[in-house]
């Protein structure tokens, strides 16, 4: 456990993700959403809702502390889960602990899932699509620009597929590809 401040992906259950979030942010922490603006027209009338891009699922930048301190309060235990891994501990035994997210991995998901209102996102889960192997490339211009994935063809159509890994990956259409560079992974960084 650390005091260090690390993003972290949640799961609400129920129907909790803003009362989580405002805990959250009561004590101080950053905590990110991706939402999707709907317009809904009914008897000619056209209203706007938020509607979360991907249900339940809430980040927060916390200390792994504070939120393990959090979820086994006695209030809180079955509102959440924590996205885990296992380490081992100091006896060698393997545990979960809260899994941290690298800061570029969350900044390039953030940045996705609020451009462009979500409009040309597609949500896939919690694990990258099983479709044939793409190279991973950078954005150059355009609304994503600096945005980075994995092109990937789904449906007969080319999308950078963006990943939290082993939280959520979400699908972006209508990049030219004239604004895609190949990343060079064999370079460290």
């Amino acid at each position: 456990m650390s005091e260090e401040l690390h993003w972290y992906a949640l799961r609400a259950f129920r129907g909790r993700v803003q009362k989580v979030r405002q805990a959250a942010e009561k004590a101080g922490f950053r905590t990110y959403v991706a939402m999707r603006r709907e317009v809904i027209e009914q008897n000619g009338h056209k209203s706007a809702k938020d509607v979360q891009l991907i249900p339940q699922l809430l980040f927060v930048c916390c200390s792994s502390d504070w939120l393990m301190k959090y979820k086994y309060q006695e209030e809180h235990v079955n509102e959440f889960m924590i996205y885990s891994h296992k380490v081992k501990n100091n006896i060698g035994a393997e545990v979960l602990e809260p899994a941290p997210i690298p800061e570029k991995e969350m900044e390039c998901f953030m940045f996705v899932t609020s451009t462009n209102n979500g409009e040309d996102i597609s949500y896939y889960g919690e694990s990258m699509p099983e479709f044939s192997e793409g190279e991973r490339v950078r954005v150059t211009d355009g609304i994503y620009k600096g945005a980075e994935g994995v092109v990937k063809r789904i449906k007969r159509d080319r999308k950078l597929l963006v990943a939290v890994e082993g939280v959520a990956v979400v699908a972006i259409s209508n990049i030219p590809m004239a604004y895609l560079e190949k990343i060079d992974t064999s370079l460290p960084g």
